[in-house]
């Protein structure tokens, strides 16, 4: 997820340009991607069962997504709701009807700042208040469970679910090819960057992890060159709760959503969870 950027990272953090911060956090771990609204347009003509979703935030930008309602949902009635996380360079329409995921689940995905048609800049702290209102507006609707919120994160996107779930009160966490510590994968990636000194105890989960005490699961990539499997493995054993591991054998970081396997997991792990049935129990990581 790092690009890089030592000698400017050290300049930076030599002379103290704090204001450089933020603009150097975006060009090394945000990849903007916008949309043009054709593409929504599209989705929304093909799929009756979605709808556009704009959230304004307090500084003014708007928000930009989709949420896919549960299938069959009456008026009257609620449906568990799994938000959605993207990583880096992800913009997270692409997902609203890939993957077999369960009907009875609405899926929300909300594009990042500077993402589809969201306005604005990402970087951490808009994006930490960001879900936190995604949420409140998720769990104020009146067709959505607020006790059946699930938090799906995917790679850099883990980090926002950890945050949130360190924050709001959700049902269960979905953390894919995550990460315990981004220093510590820049430490190890490019070692000449003072990545430690430079993020200052940001991006870090695993400092989060321990408090948490709802069920999550873990799905890791085995050839992971993006997230390193033991980064994923470290965050699993920080986690406060009972937790699943599923490794992707064979399986690089790009291309978890296109296995069967990783929509397999998440739909067991969400039957599991589900609102109507008992939560998960133990403590111990099951590995499949």
């Amino acid at each position: 997820m790092l690009r890089p950027a030592a000698a400017l990272a050290a300049a930076v953090l030599l002379c103290g340009c704090a204001a450089l911060v933020e603009p150097l956090e975006q060009s090394l771990l945000y990849r903007s991607r916008p949309a043009g609204p054709e593409r929504f347009a599209a989705i929304l003509e093909r799929d009756s069962g979605v709808e556009e979703v704009r959230i304004a935030t307090a500084d003014g930008v708007q928000l930009h997504g989709l949420l896919k309602r549960a299938r069959g949902a009456t008026p009257g009635s609620r449906y568990p709701l799994v938000i959605v996380f993207g990583g880096v360079a992800r913009e997270t329409s692409w997902m609203v009807n890939w993957g077999d995921k369960p009907t009875e689940w609405g899926w929300l995905l909300v594009n990042y700042r500077g993402y589809g048609l969201s306005q604005g800049t990402p970087n951490e702290r808009t994006i930490l208040a960001d879900s936190k209102l995604i949420y409140d507006w998720a769990a104020a609707r009146a067709d959505v469970d607020p006790a059946g919120i699930v938090l799906l994160g995917r790679s850099l996107g883990s980090h926002f679910a950890v945050a949130l779930a360190a924050e709001r009160p959700v049902r269960a966490a979905i953390l894919a090819t995550p990460f315990d510590s981004l220093a510590a994968i820049g430490d190890k990636r490019y070692p000449l960057m003072p990545t430690g000194a430079l993020l200052n105890g940001r991006y870090e989960p695993a400092a989060l992890a321990p408090k948490i005490s709802v069920p999550a699961l873990f799905v890791l990539a085995e050839d992971d060159d993006v997230t390193p499997i033991e980064h994923g493995r470290a965050l699993a054993d920080a986690w406060g709760g009972p937790k699943t591991v599923v490794t992707l054998a064979a399986t690089g970081h790009r291309f978890v959503e296109w296995r069967q396997e990783y929509w397999r997991a998440l739909s067991d792990f969400l039957r599991q969870v589900a609102p109507s049935q008992r939560r998960l129990a133990g403590s111990g990581i099951v590995q499949k």
